[in-house]
């Protein structure tokens, strides 16, 4: 149970007038019966000694209540010092409502001077949550972001958008306060380590010639495209391609030249597909499509269309390229998926090239 400084004063006044009132009734009889007093003088010093002690018991309490307040808030002063101190983000909050922050609460959300301005606009840090997965968000299932991440405190990643910029997060929060219901939350800045994480990952992932996604790419999302394919049942495409005669190119201009085909020609591609269907570089000249939702007669119509837009663009080196298509069969190994897009192709290649066959 917390007392406030009230509180205190209030036990004391009263401490000290039960006090009086005692030395009042003991002084009475002994003095009365020793000098024969006069009631009326009597009570007369009585009361002048009892009004004495009344002021002297106010000046008391009021002096330890003014010692009791200025030490609470010394301390007070000194923790806001240690929190304002703090390069992490510090904010009290309640389920609802955004309660106390720290001055580095300021240099993110610098739109804002005080608190009470944040407050007319926003309750809450968790406004600016960016809901994607694998970041906290502001409900999950029904339940506040604090329970969320008390119940789940491995869970802590948070993305923040505040005026066109990004910033990432690791928050621990704990229950400061029980009968007000009140919570700290420390926002612990990793927004560069996420940064060079994510482009670390880029980097993995990226063929650096024609910055689609390469062959360490293809064998991660073919696993992942198969497997959802096999537990929610719908069709998932494989397209093997490759451009016809590149090693002529590159033996009679040069590599730069090649380079420059690879490079204009995976844009010219990239830009007639869906945002779901994958596009890898999975060698020298060749190139994958995994086409989730897409039957094998869909998936040559698609390559059908890819292998008229290439042979009319004509840019830099006119070109033409061969396509295997195939489907994959629910539950059987990748690697026969592959091969029989693979036979698709080389069928394709002894058709004539420039063509698309589907086994």
């Amino acid at each position: 149970m917390r007392l406030n400084r009230f509180t205190i004063v209030s036990i004391i006044v009263i401490a000290m007038l039960l006090l009086s009132g005692w030395f009042y009734i003991d002084f009475v009889e002994d003095s009365m019966r020793a000098l024969k007093i006069s009631k009326d003088d009597f009570n007369f010093f009585v009361y002048k000694w009892f009004s004495i002690a009344l002021i002297l018991s106010m000046i008391v309490a009021v002096t330890l209540s003014n010692y009791i307040y200025n030490k609470n808030n010394k301390q007070r002063m000194y923790y806001k010092n240690i929190i304002d101190s703090s390069s992490n983000i510090v904010v009290v909050v309640d389920k609802n409502n955004i309660v106390n922050v720290n001055k580095t609460f300021f240099k993110y959300f610098y739109k804002y001077k005080t608190l009470e301005e944040f407050k007319k606009e926003h309750s809450s840090i968790s406004d600016f949550f960016v809901e994607e997965e694998g970041y906290v968000q502001r409900e999950t299932e029904g339940k506040n972001w604090l329970e969320s991440v008390i119940e789940n405190p491995k869970n802590n990643q948070v993305k923040i958008v505040y005026d066109a910029k990004e910033y990432y997060f690791t928050v621990g929060v704990s229950l400061i306060s029980e009968e007000d219901g009140h919570y700290s939350a420390i926002f612990s800045d990793i927004t560069k380590e996420k940064l060079y994480q994510q482009e670390l990952e880029h980097t993995n992932i990226t063929d650096p010639l024609t910055k689609i996604k390469n062959r360490y790419y293809y064998n991660v999302q073919i696993k992942k495209e198969s497997s959802n394919a096999n537990r929610y049942f719908y069709p998932l495409s494989l397209v093997i391609f490759d451009i016809d005669h590149f090693k002529k190119i590159n033996d009679s201009c040069g590599h730069d030249v090649g380079d420059a085909v690879l490079i204009e020609y995976t844009k010219l591609i990239s830009s007639h597909l869906r945002d779901g269907d994958i596009f890898c570089r999975i060698g020298g000249e060749e190139f994958a499509f995994i086409l989730p939702y897409i039957n094998k007669s869909d998936a040559y119509k698609i390559s059908d269309k890819i292998r008229a837009k290439v042979e009319a663009h004509k840019k830099i080196f006119a070109i033409t390229m061969s396509f295997g298509v195939t489907e994959y069969i629910k539950g059987e190994d990748l690697e026969v998926t592959f091969k029989r897009a693979d036979k698709a192709l080389y069928e394709a290649k002894n058709a004539g090239r420039n063509k698309v066959v589907v086994r």
